[in-house]
């Protein structure tokens, strides 16, 4: 199959990427943090708002994700049209 056959037929998915070893050992440290900060805080008040702040910043780094996904895609194309404008 081509890769636009594939890609049609949803054997890639261009969303799911491998993260780099400095990617995955930042998200580790910033887990542990995170962890760290919830331990030490003493209501639920705070907790509460902790999940929340985690919630948002979760939904954050997908948006901003599905964002640099979006203009990657259309420099590709824009990259492509250009080549066969100037041939």
């Amino acid at each position: 199959m081509t890769t636009l056959e594939n890609f049609y037929f949803g054997n890639i998915n261009p969303s799911e990427y491998r993260q780099s070893k400095d990617t995955r050992k930042k998200l580790s440290e910033m887990t542990s943090l995170f962890d760290e900060l919830k331990s030490i805080l003493t209501t639920e008040q705070q907790k509460d708002k902790m999940e929340q702040i985690d919630s948002c910043h979760l939904t954050l780094i997908a948006l901003s994700e599905r964002d640099a996904y979006i203009e990657g895609f259309k420099l590709g194309v824009k990259m492509v049209s250009e080549i066969y404008r100037n041939e």
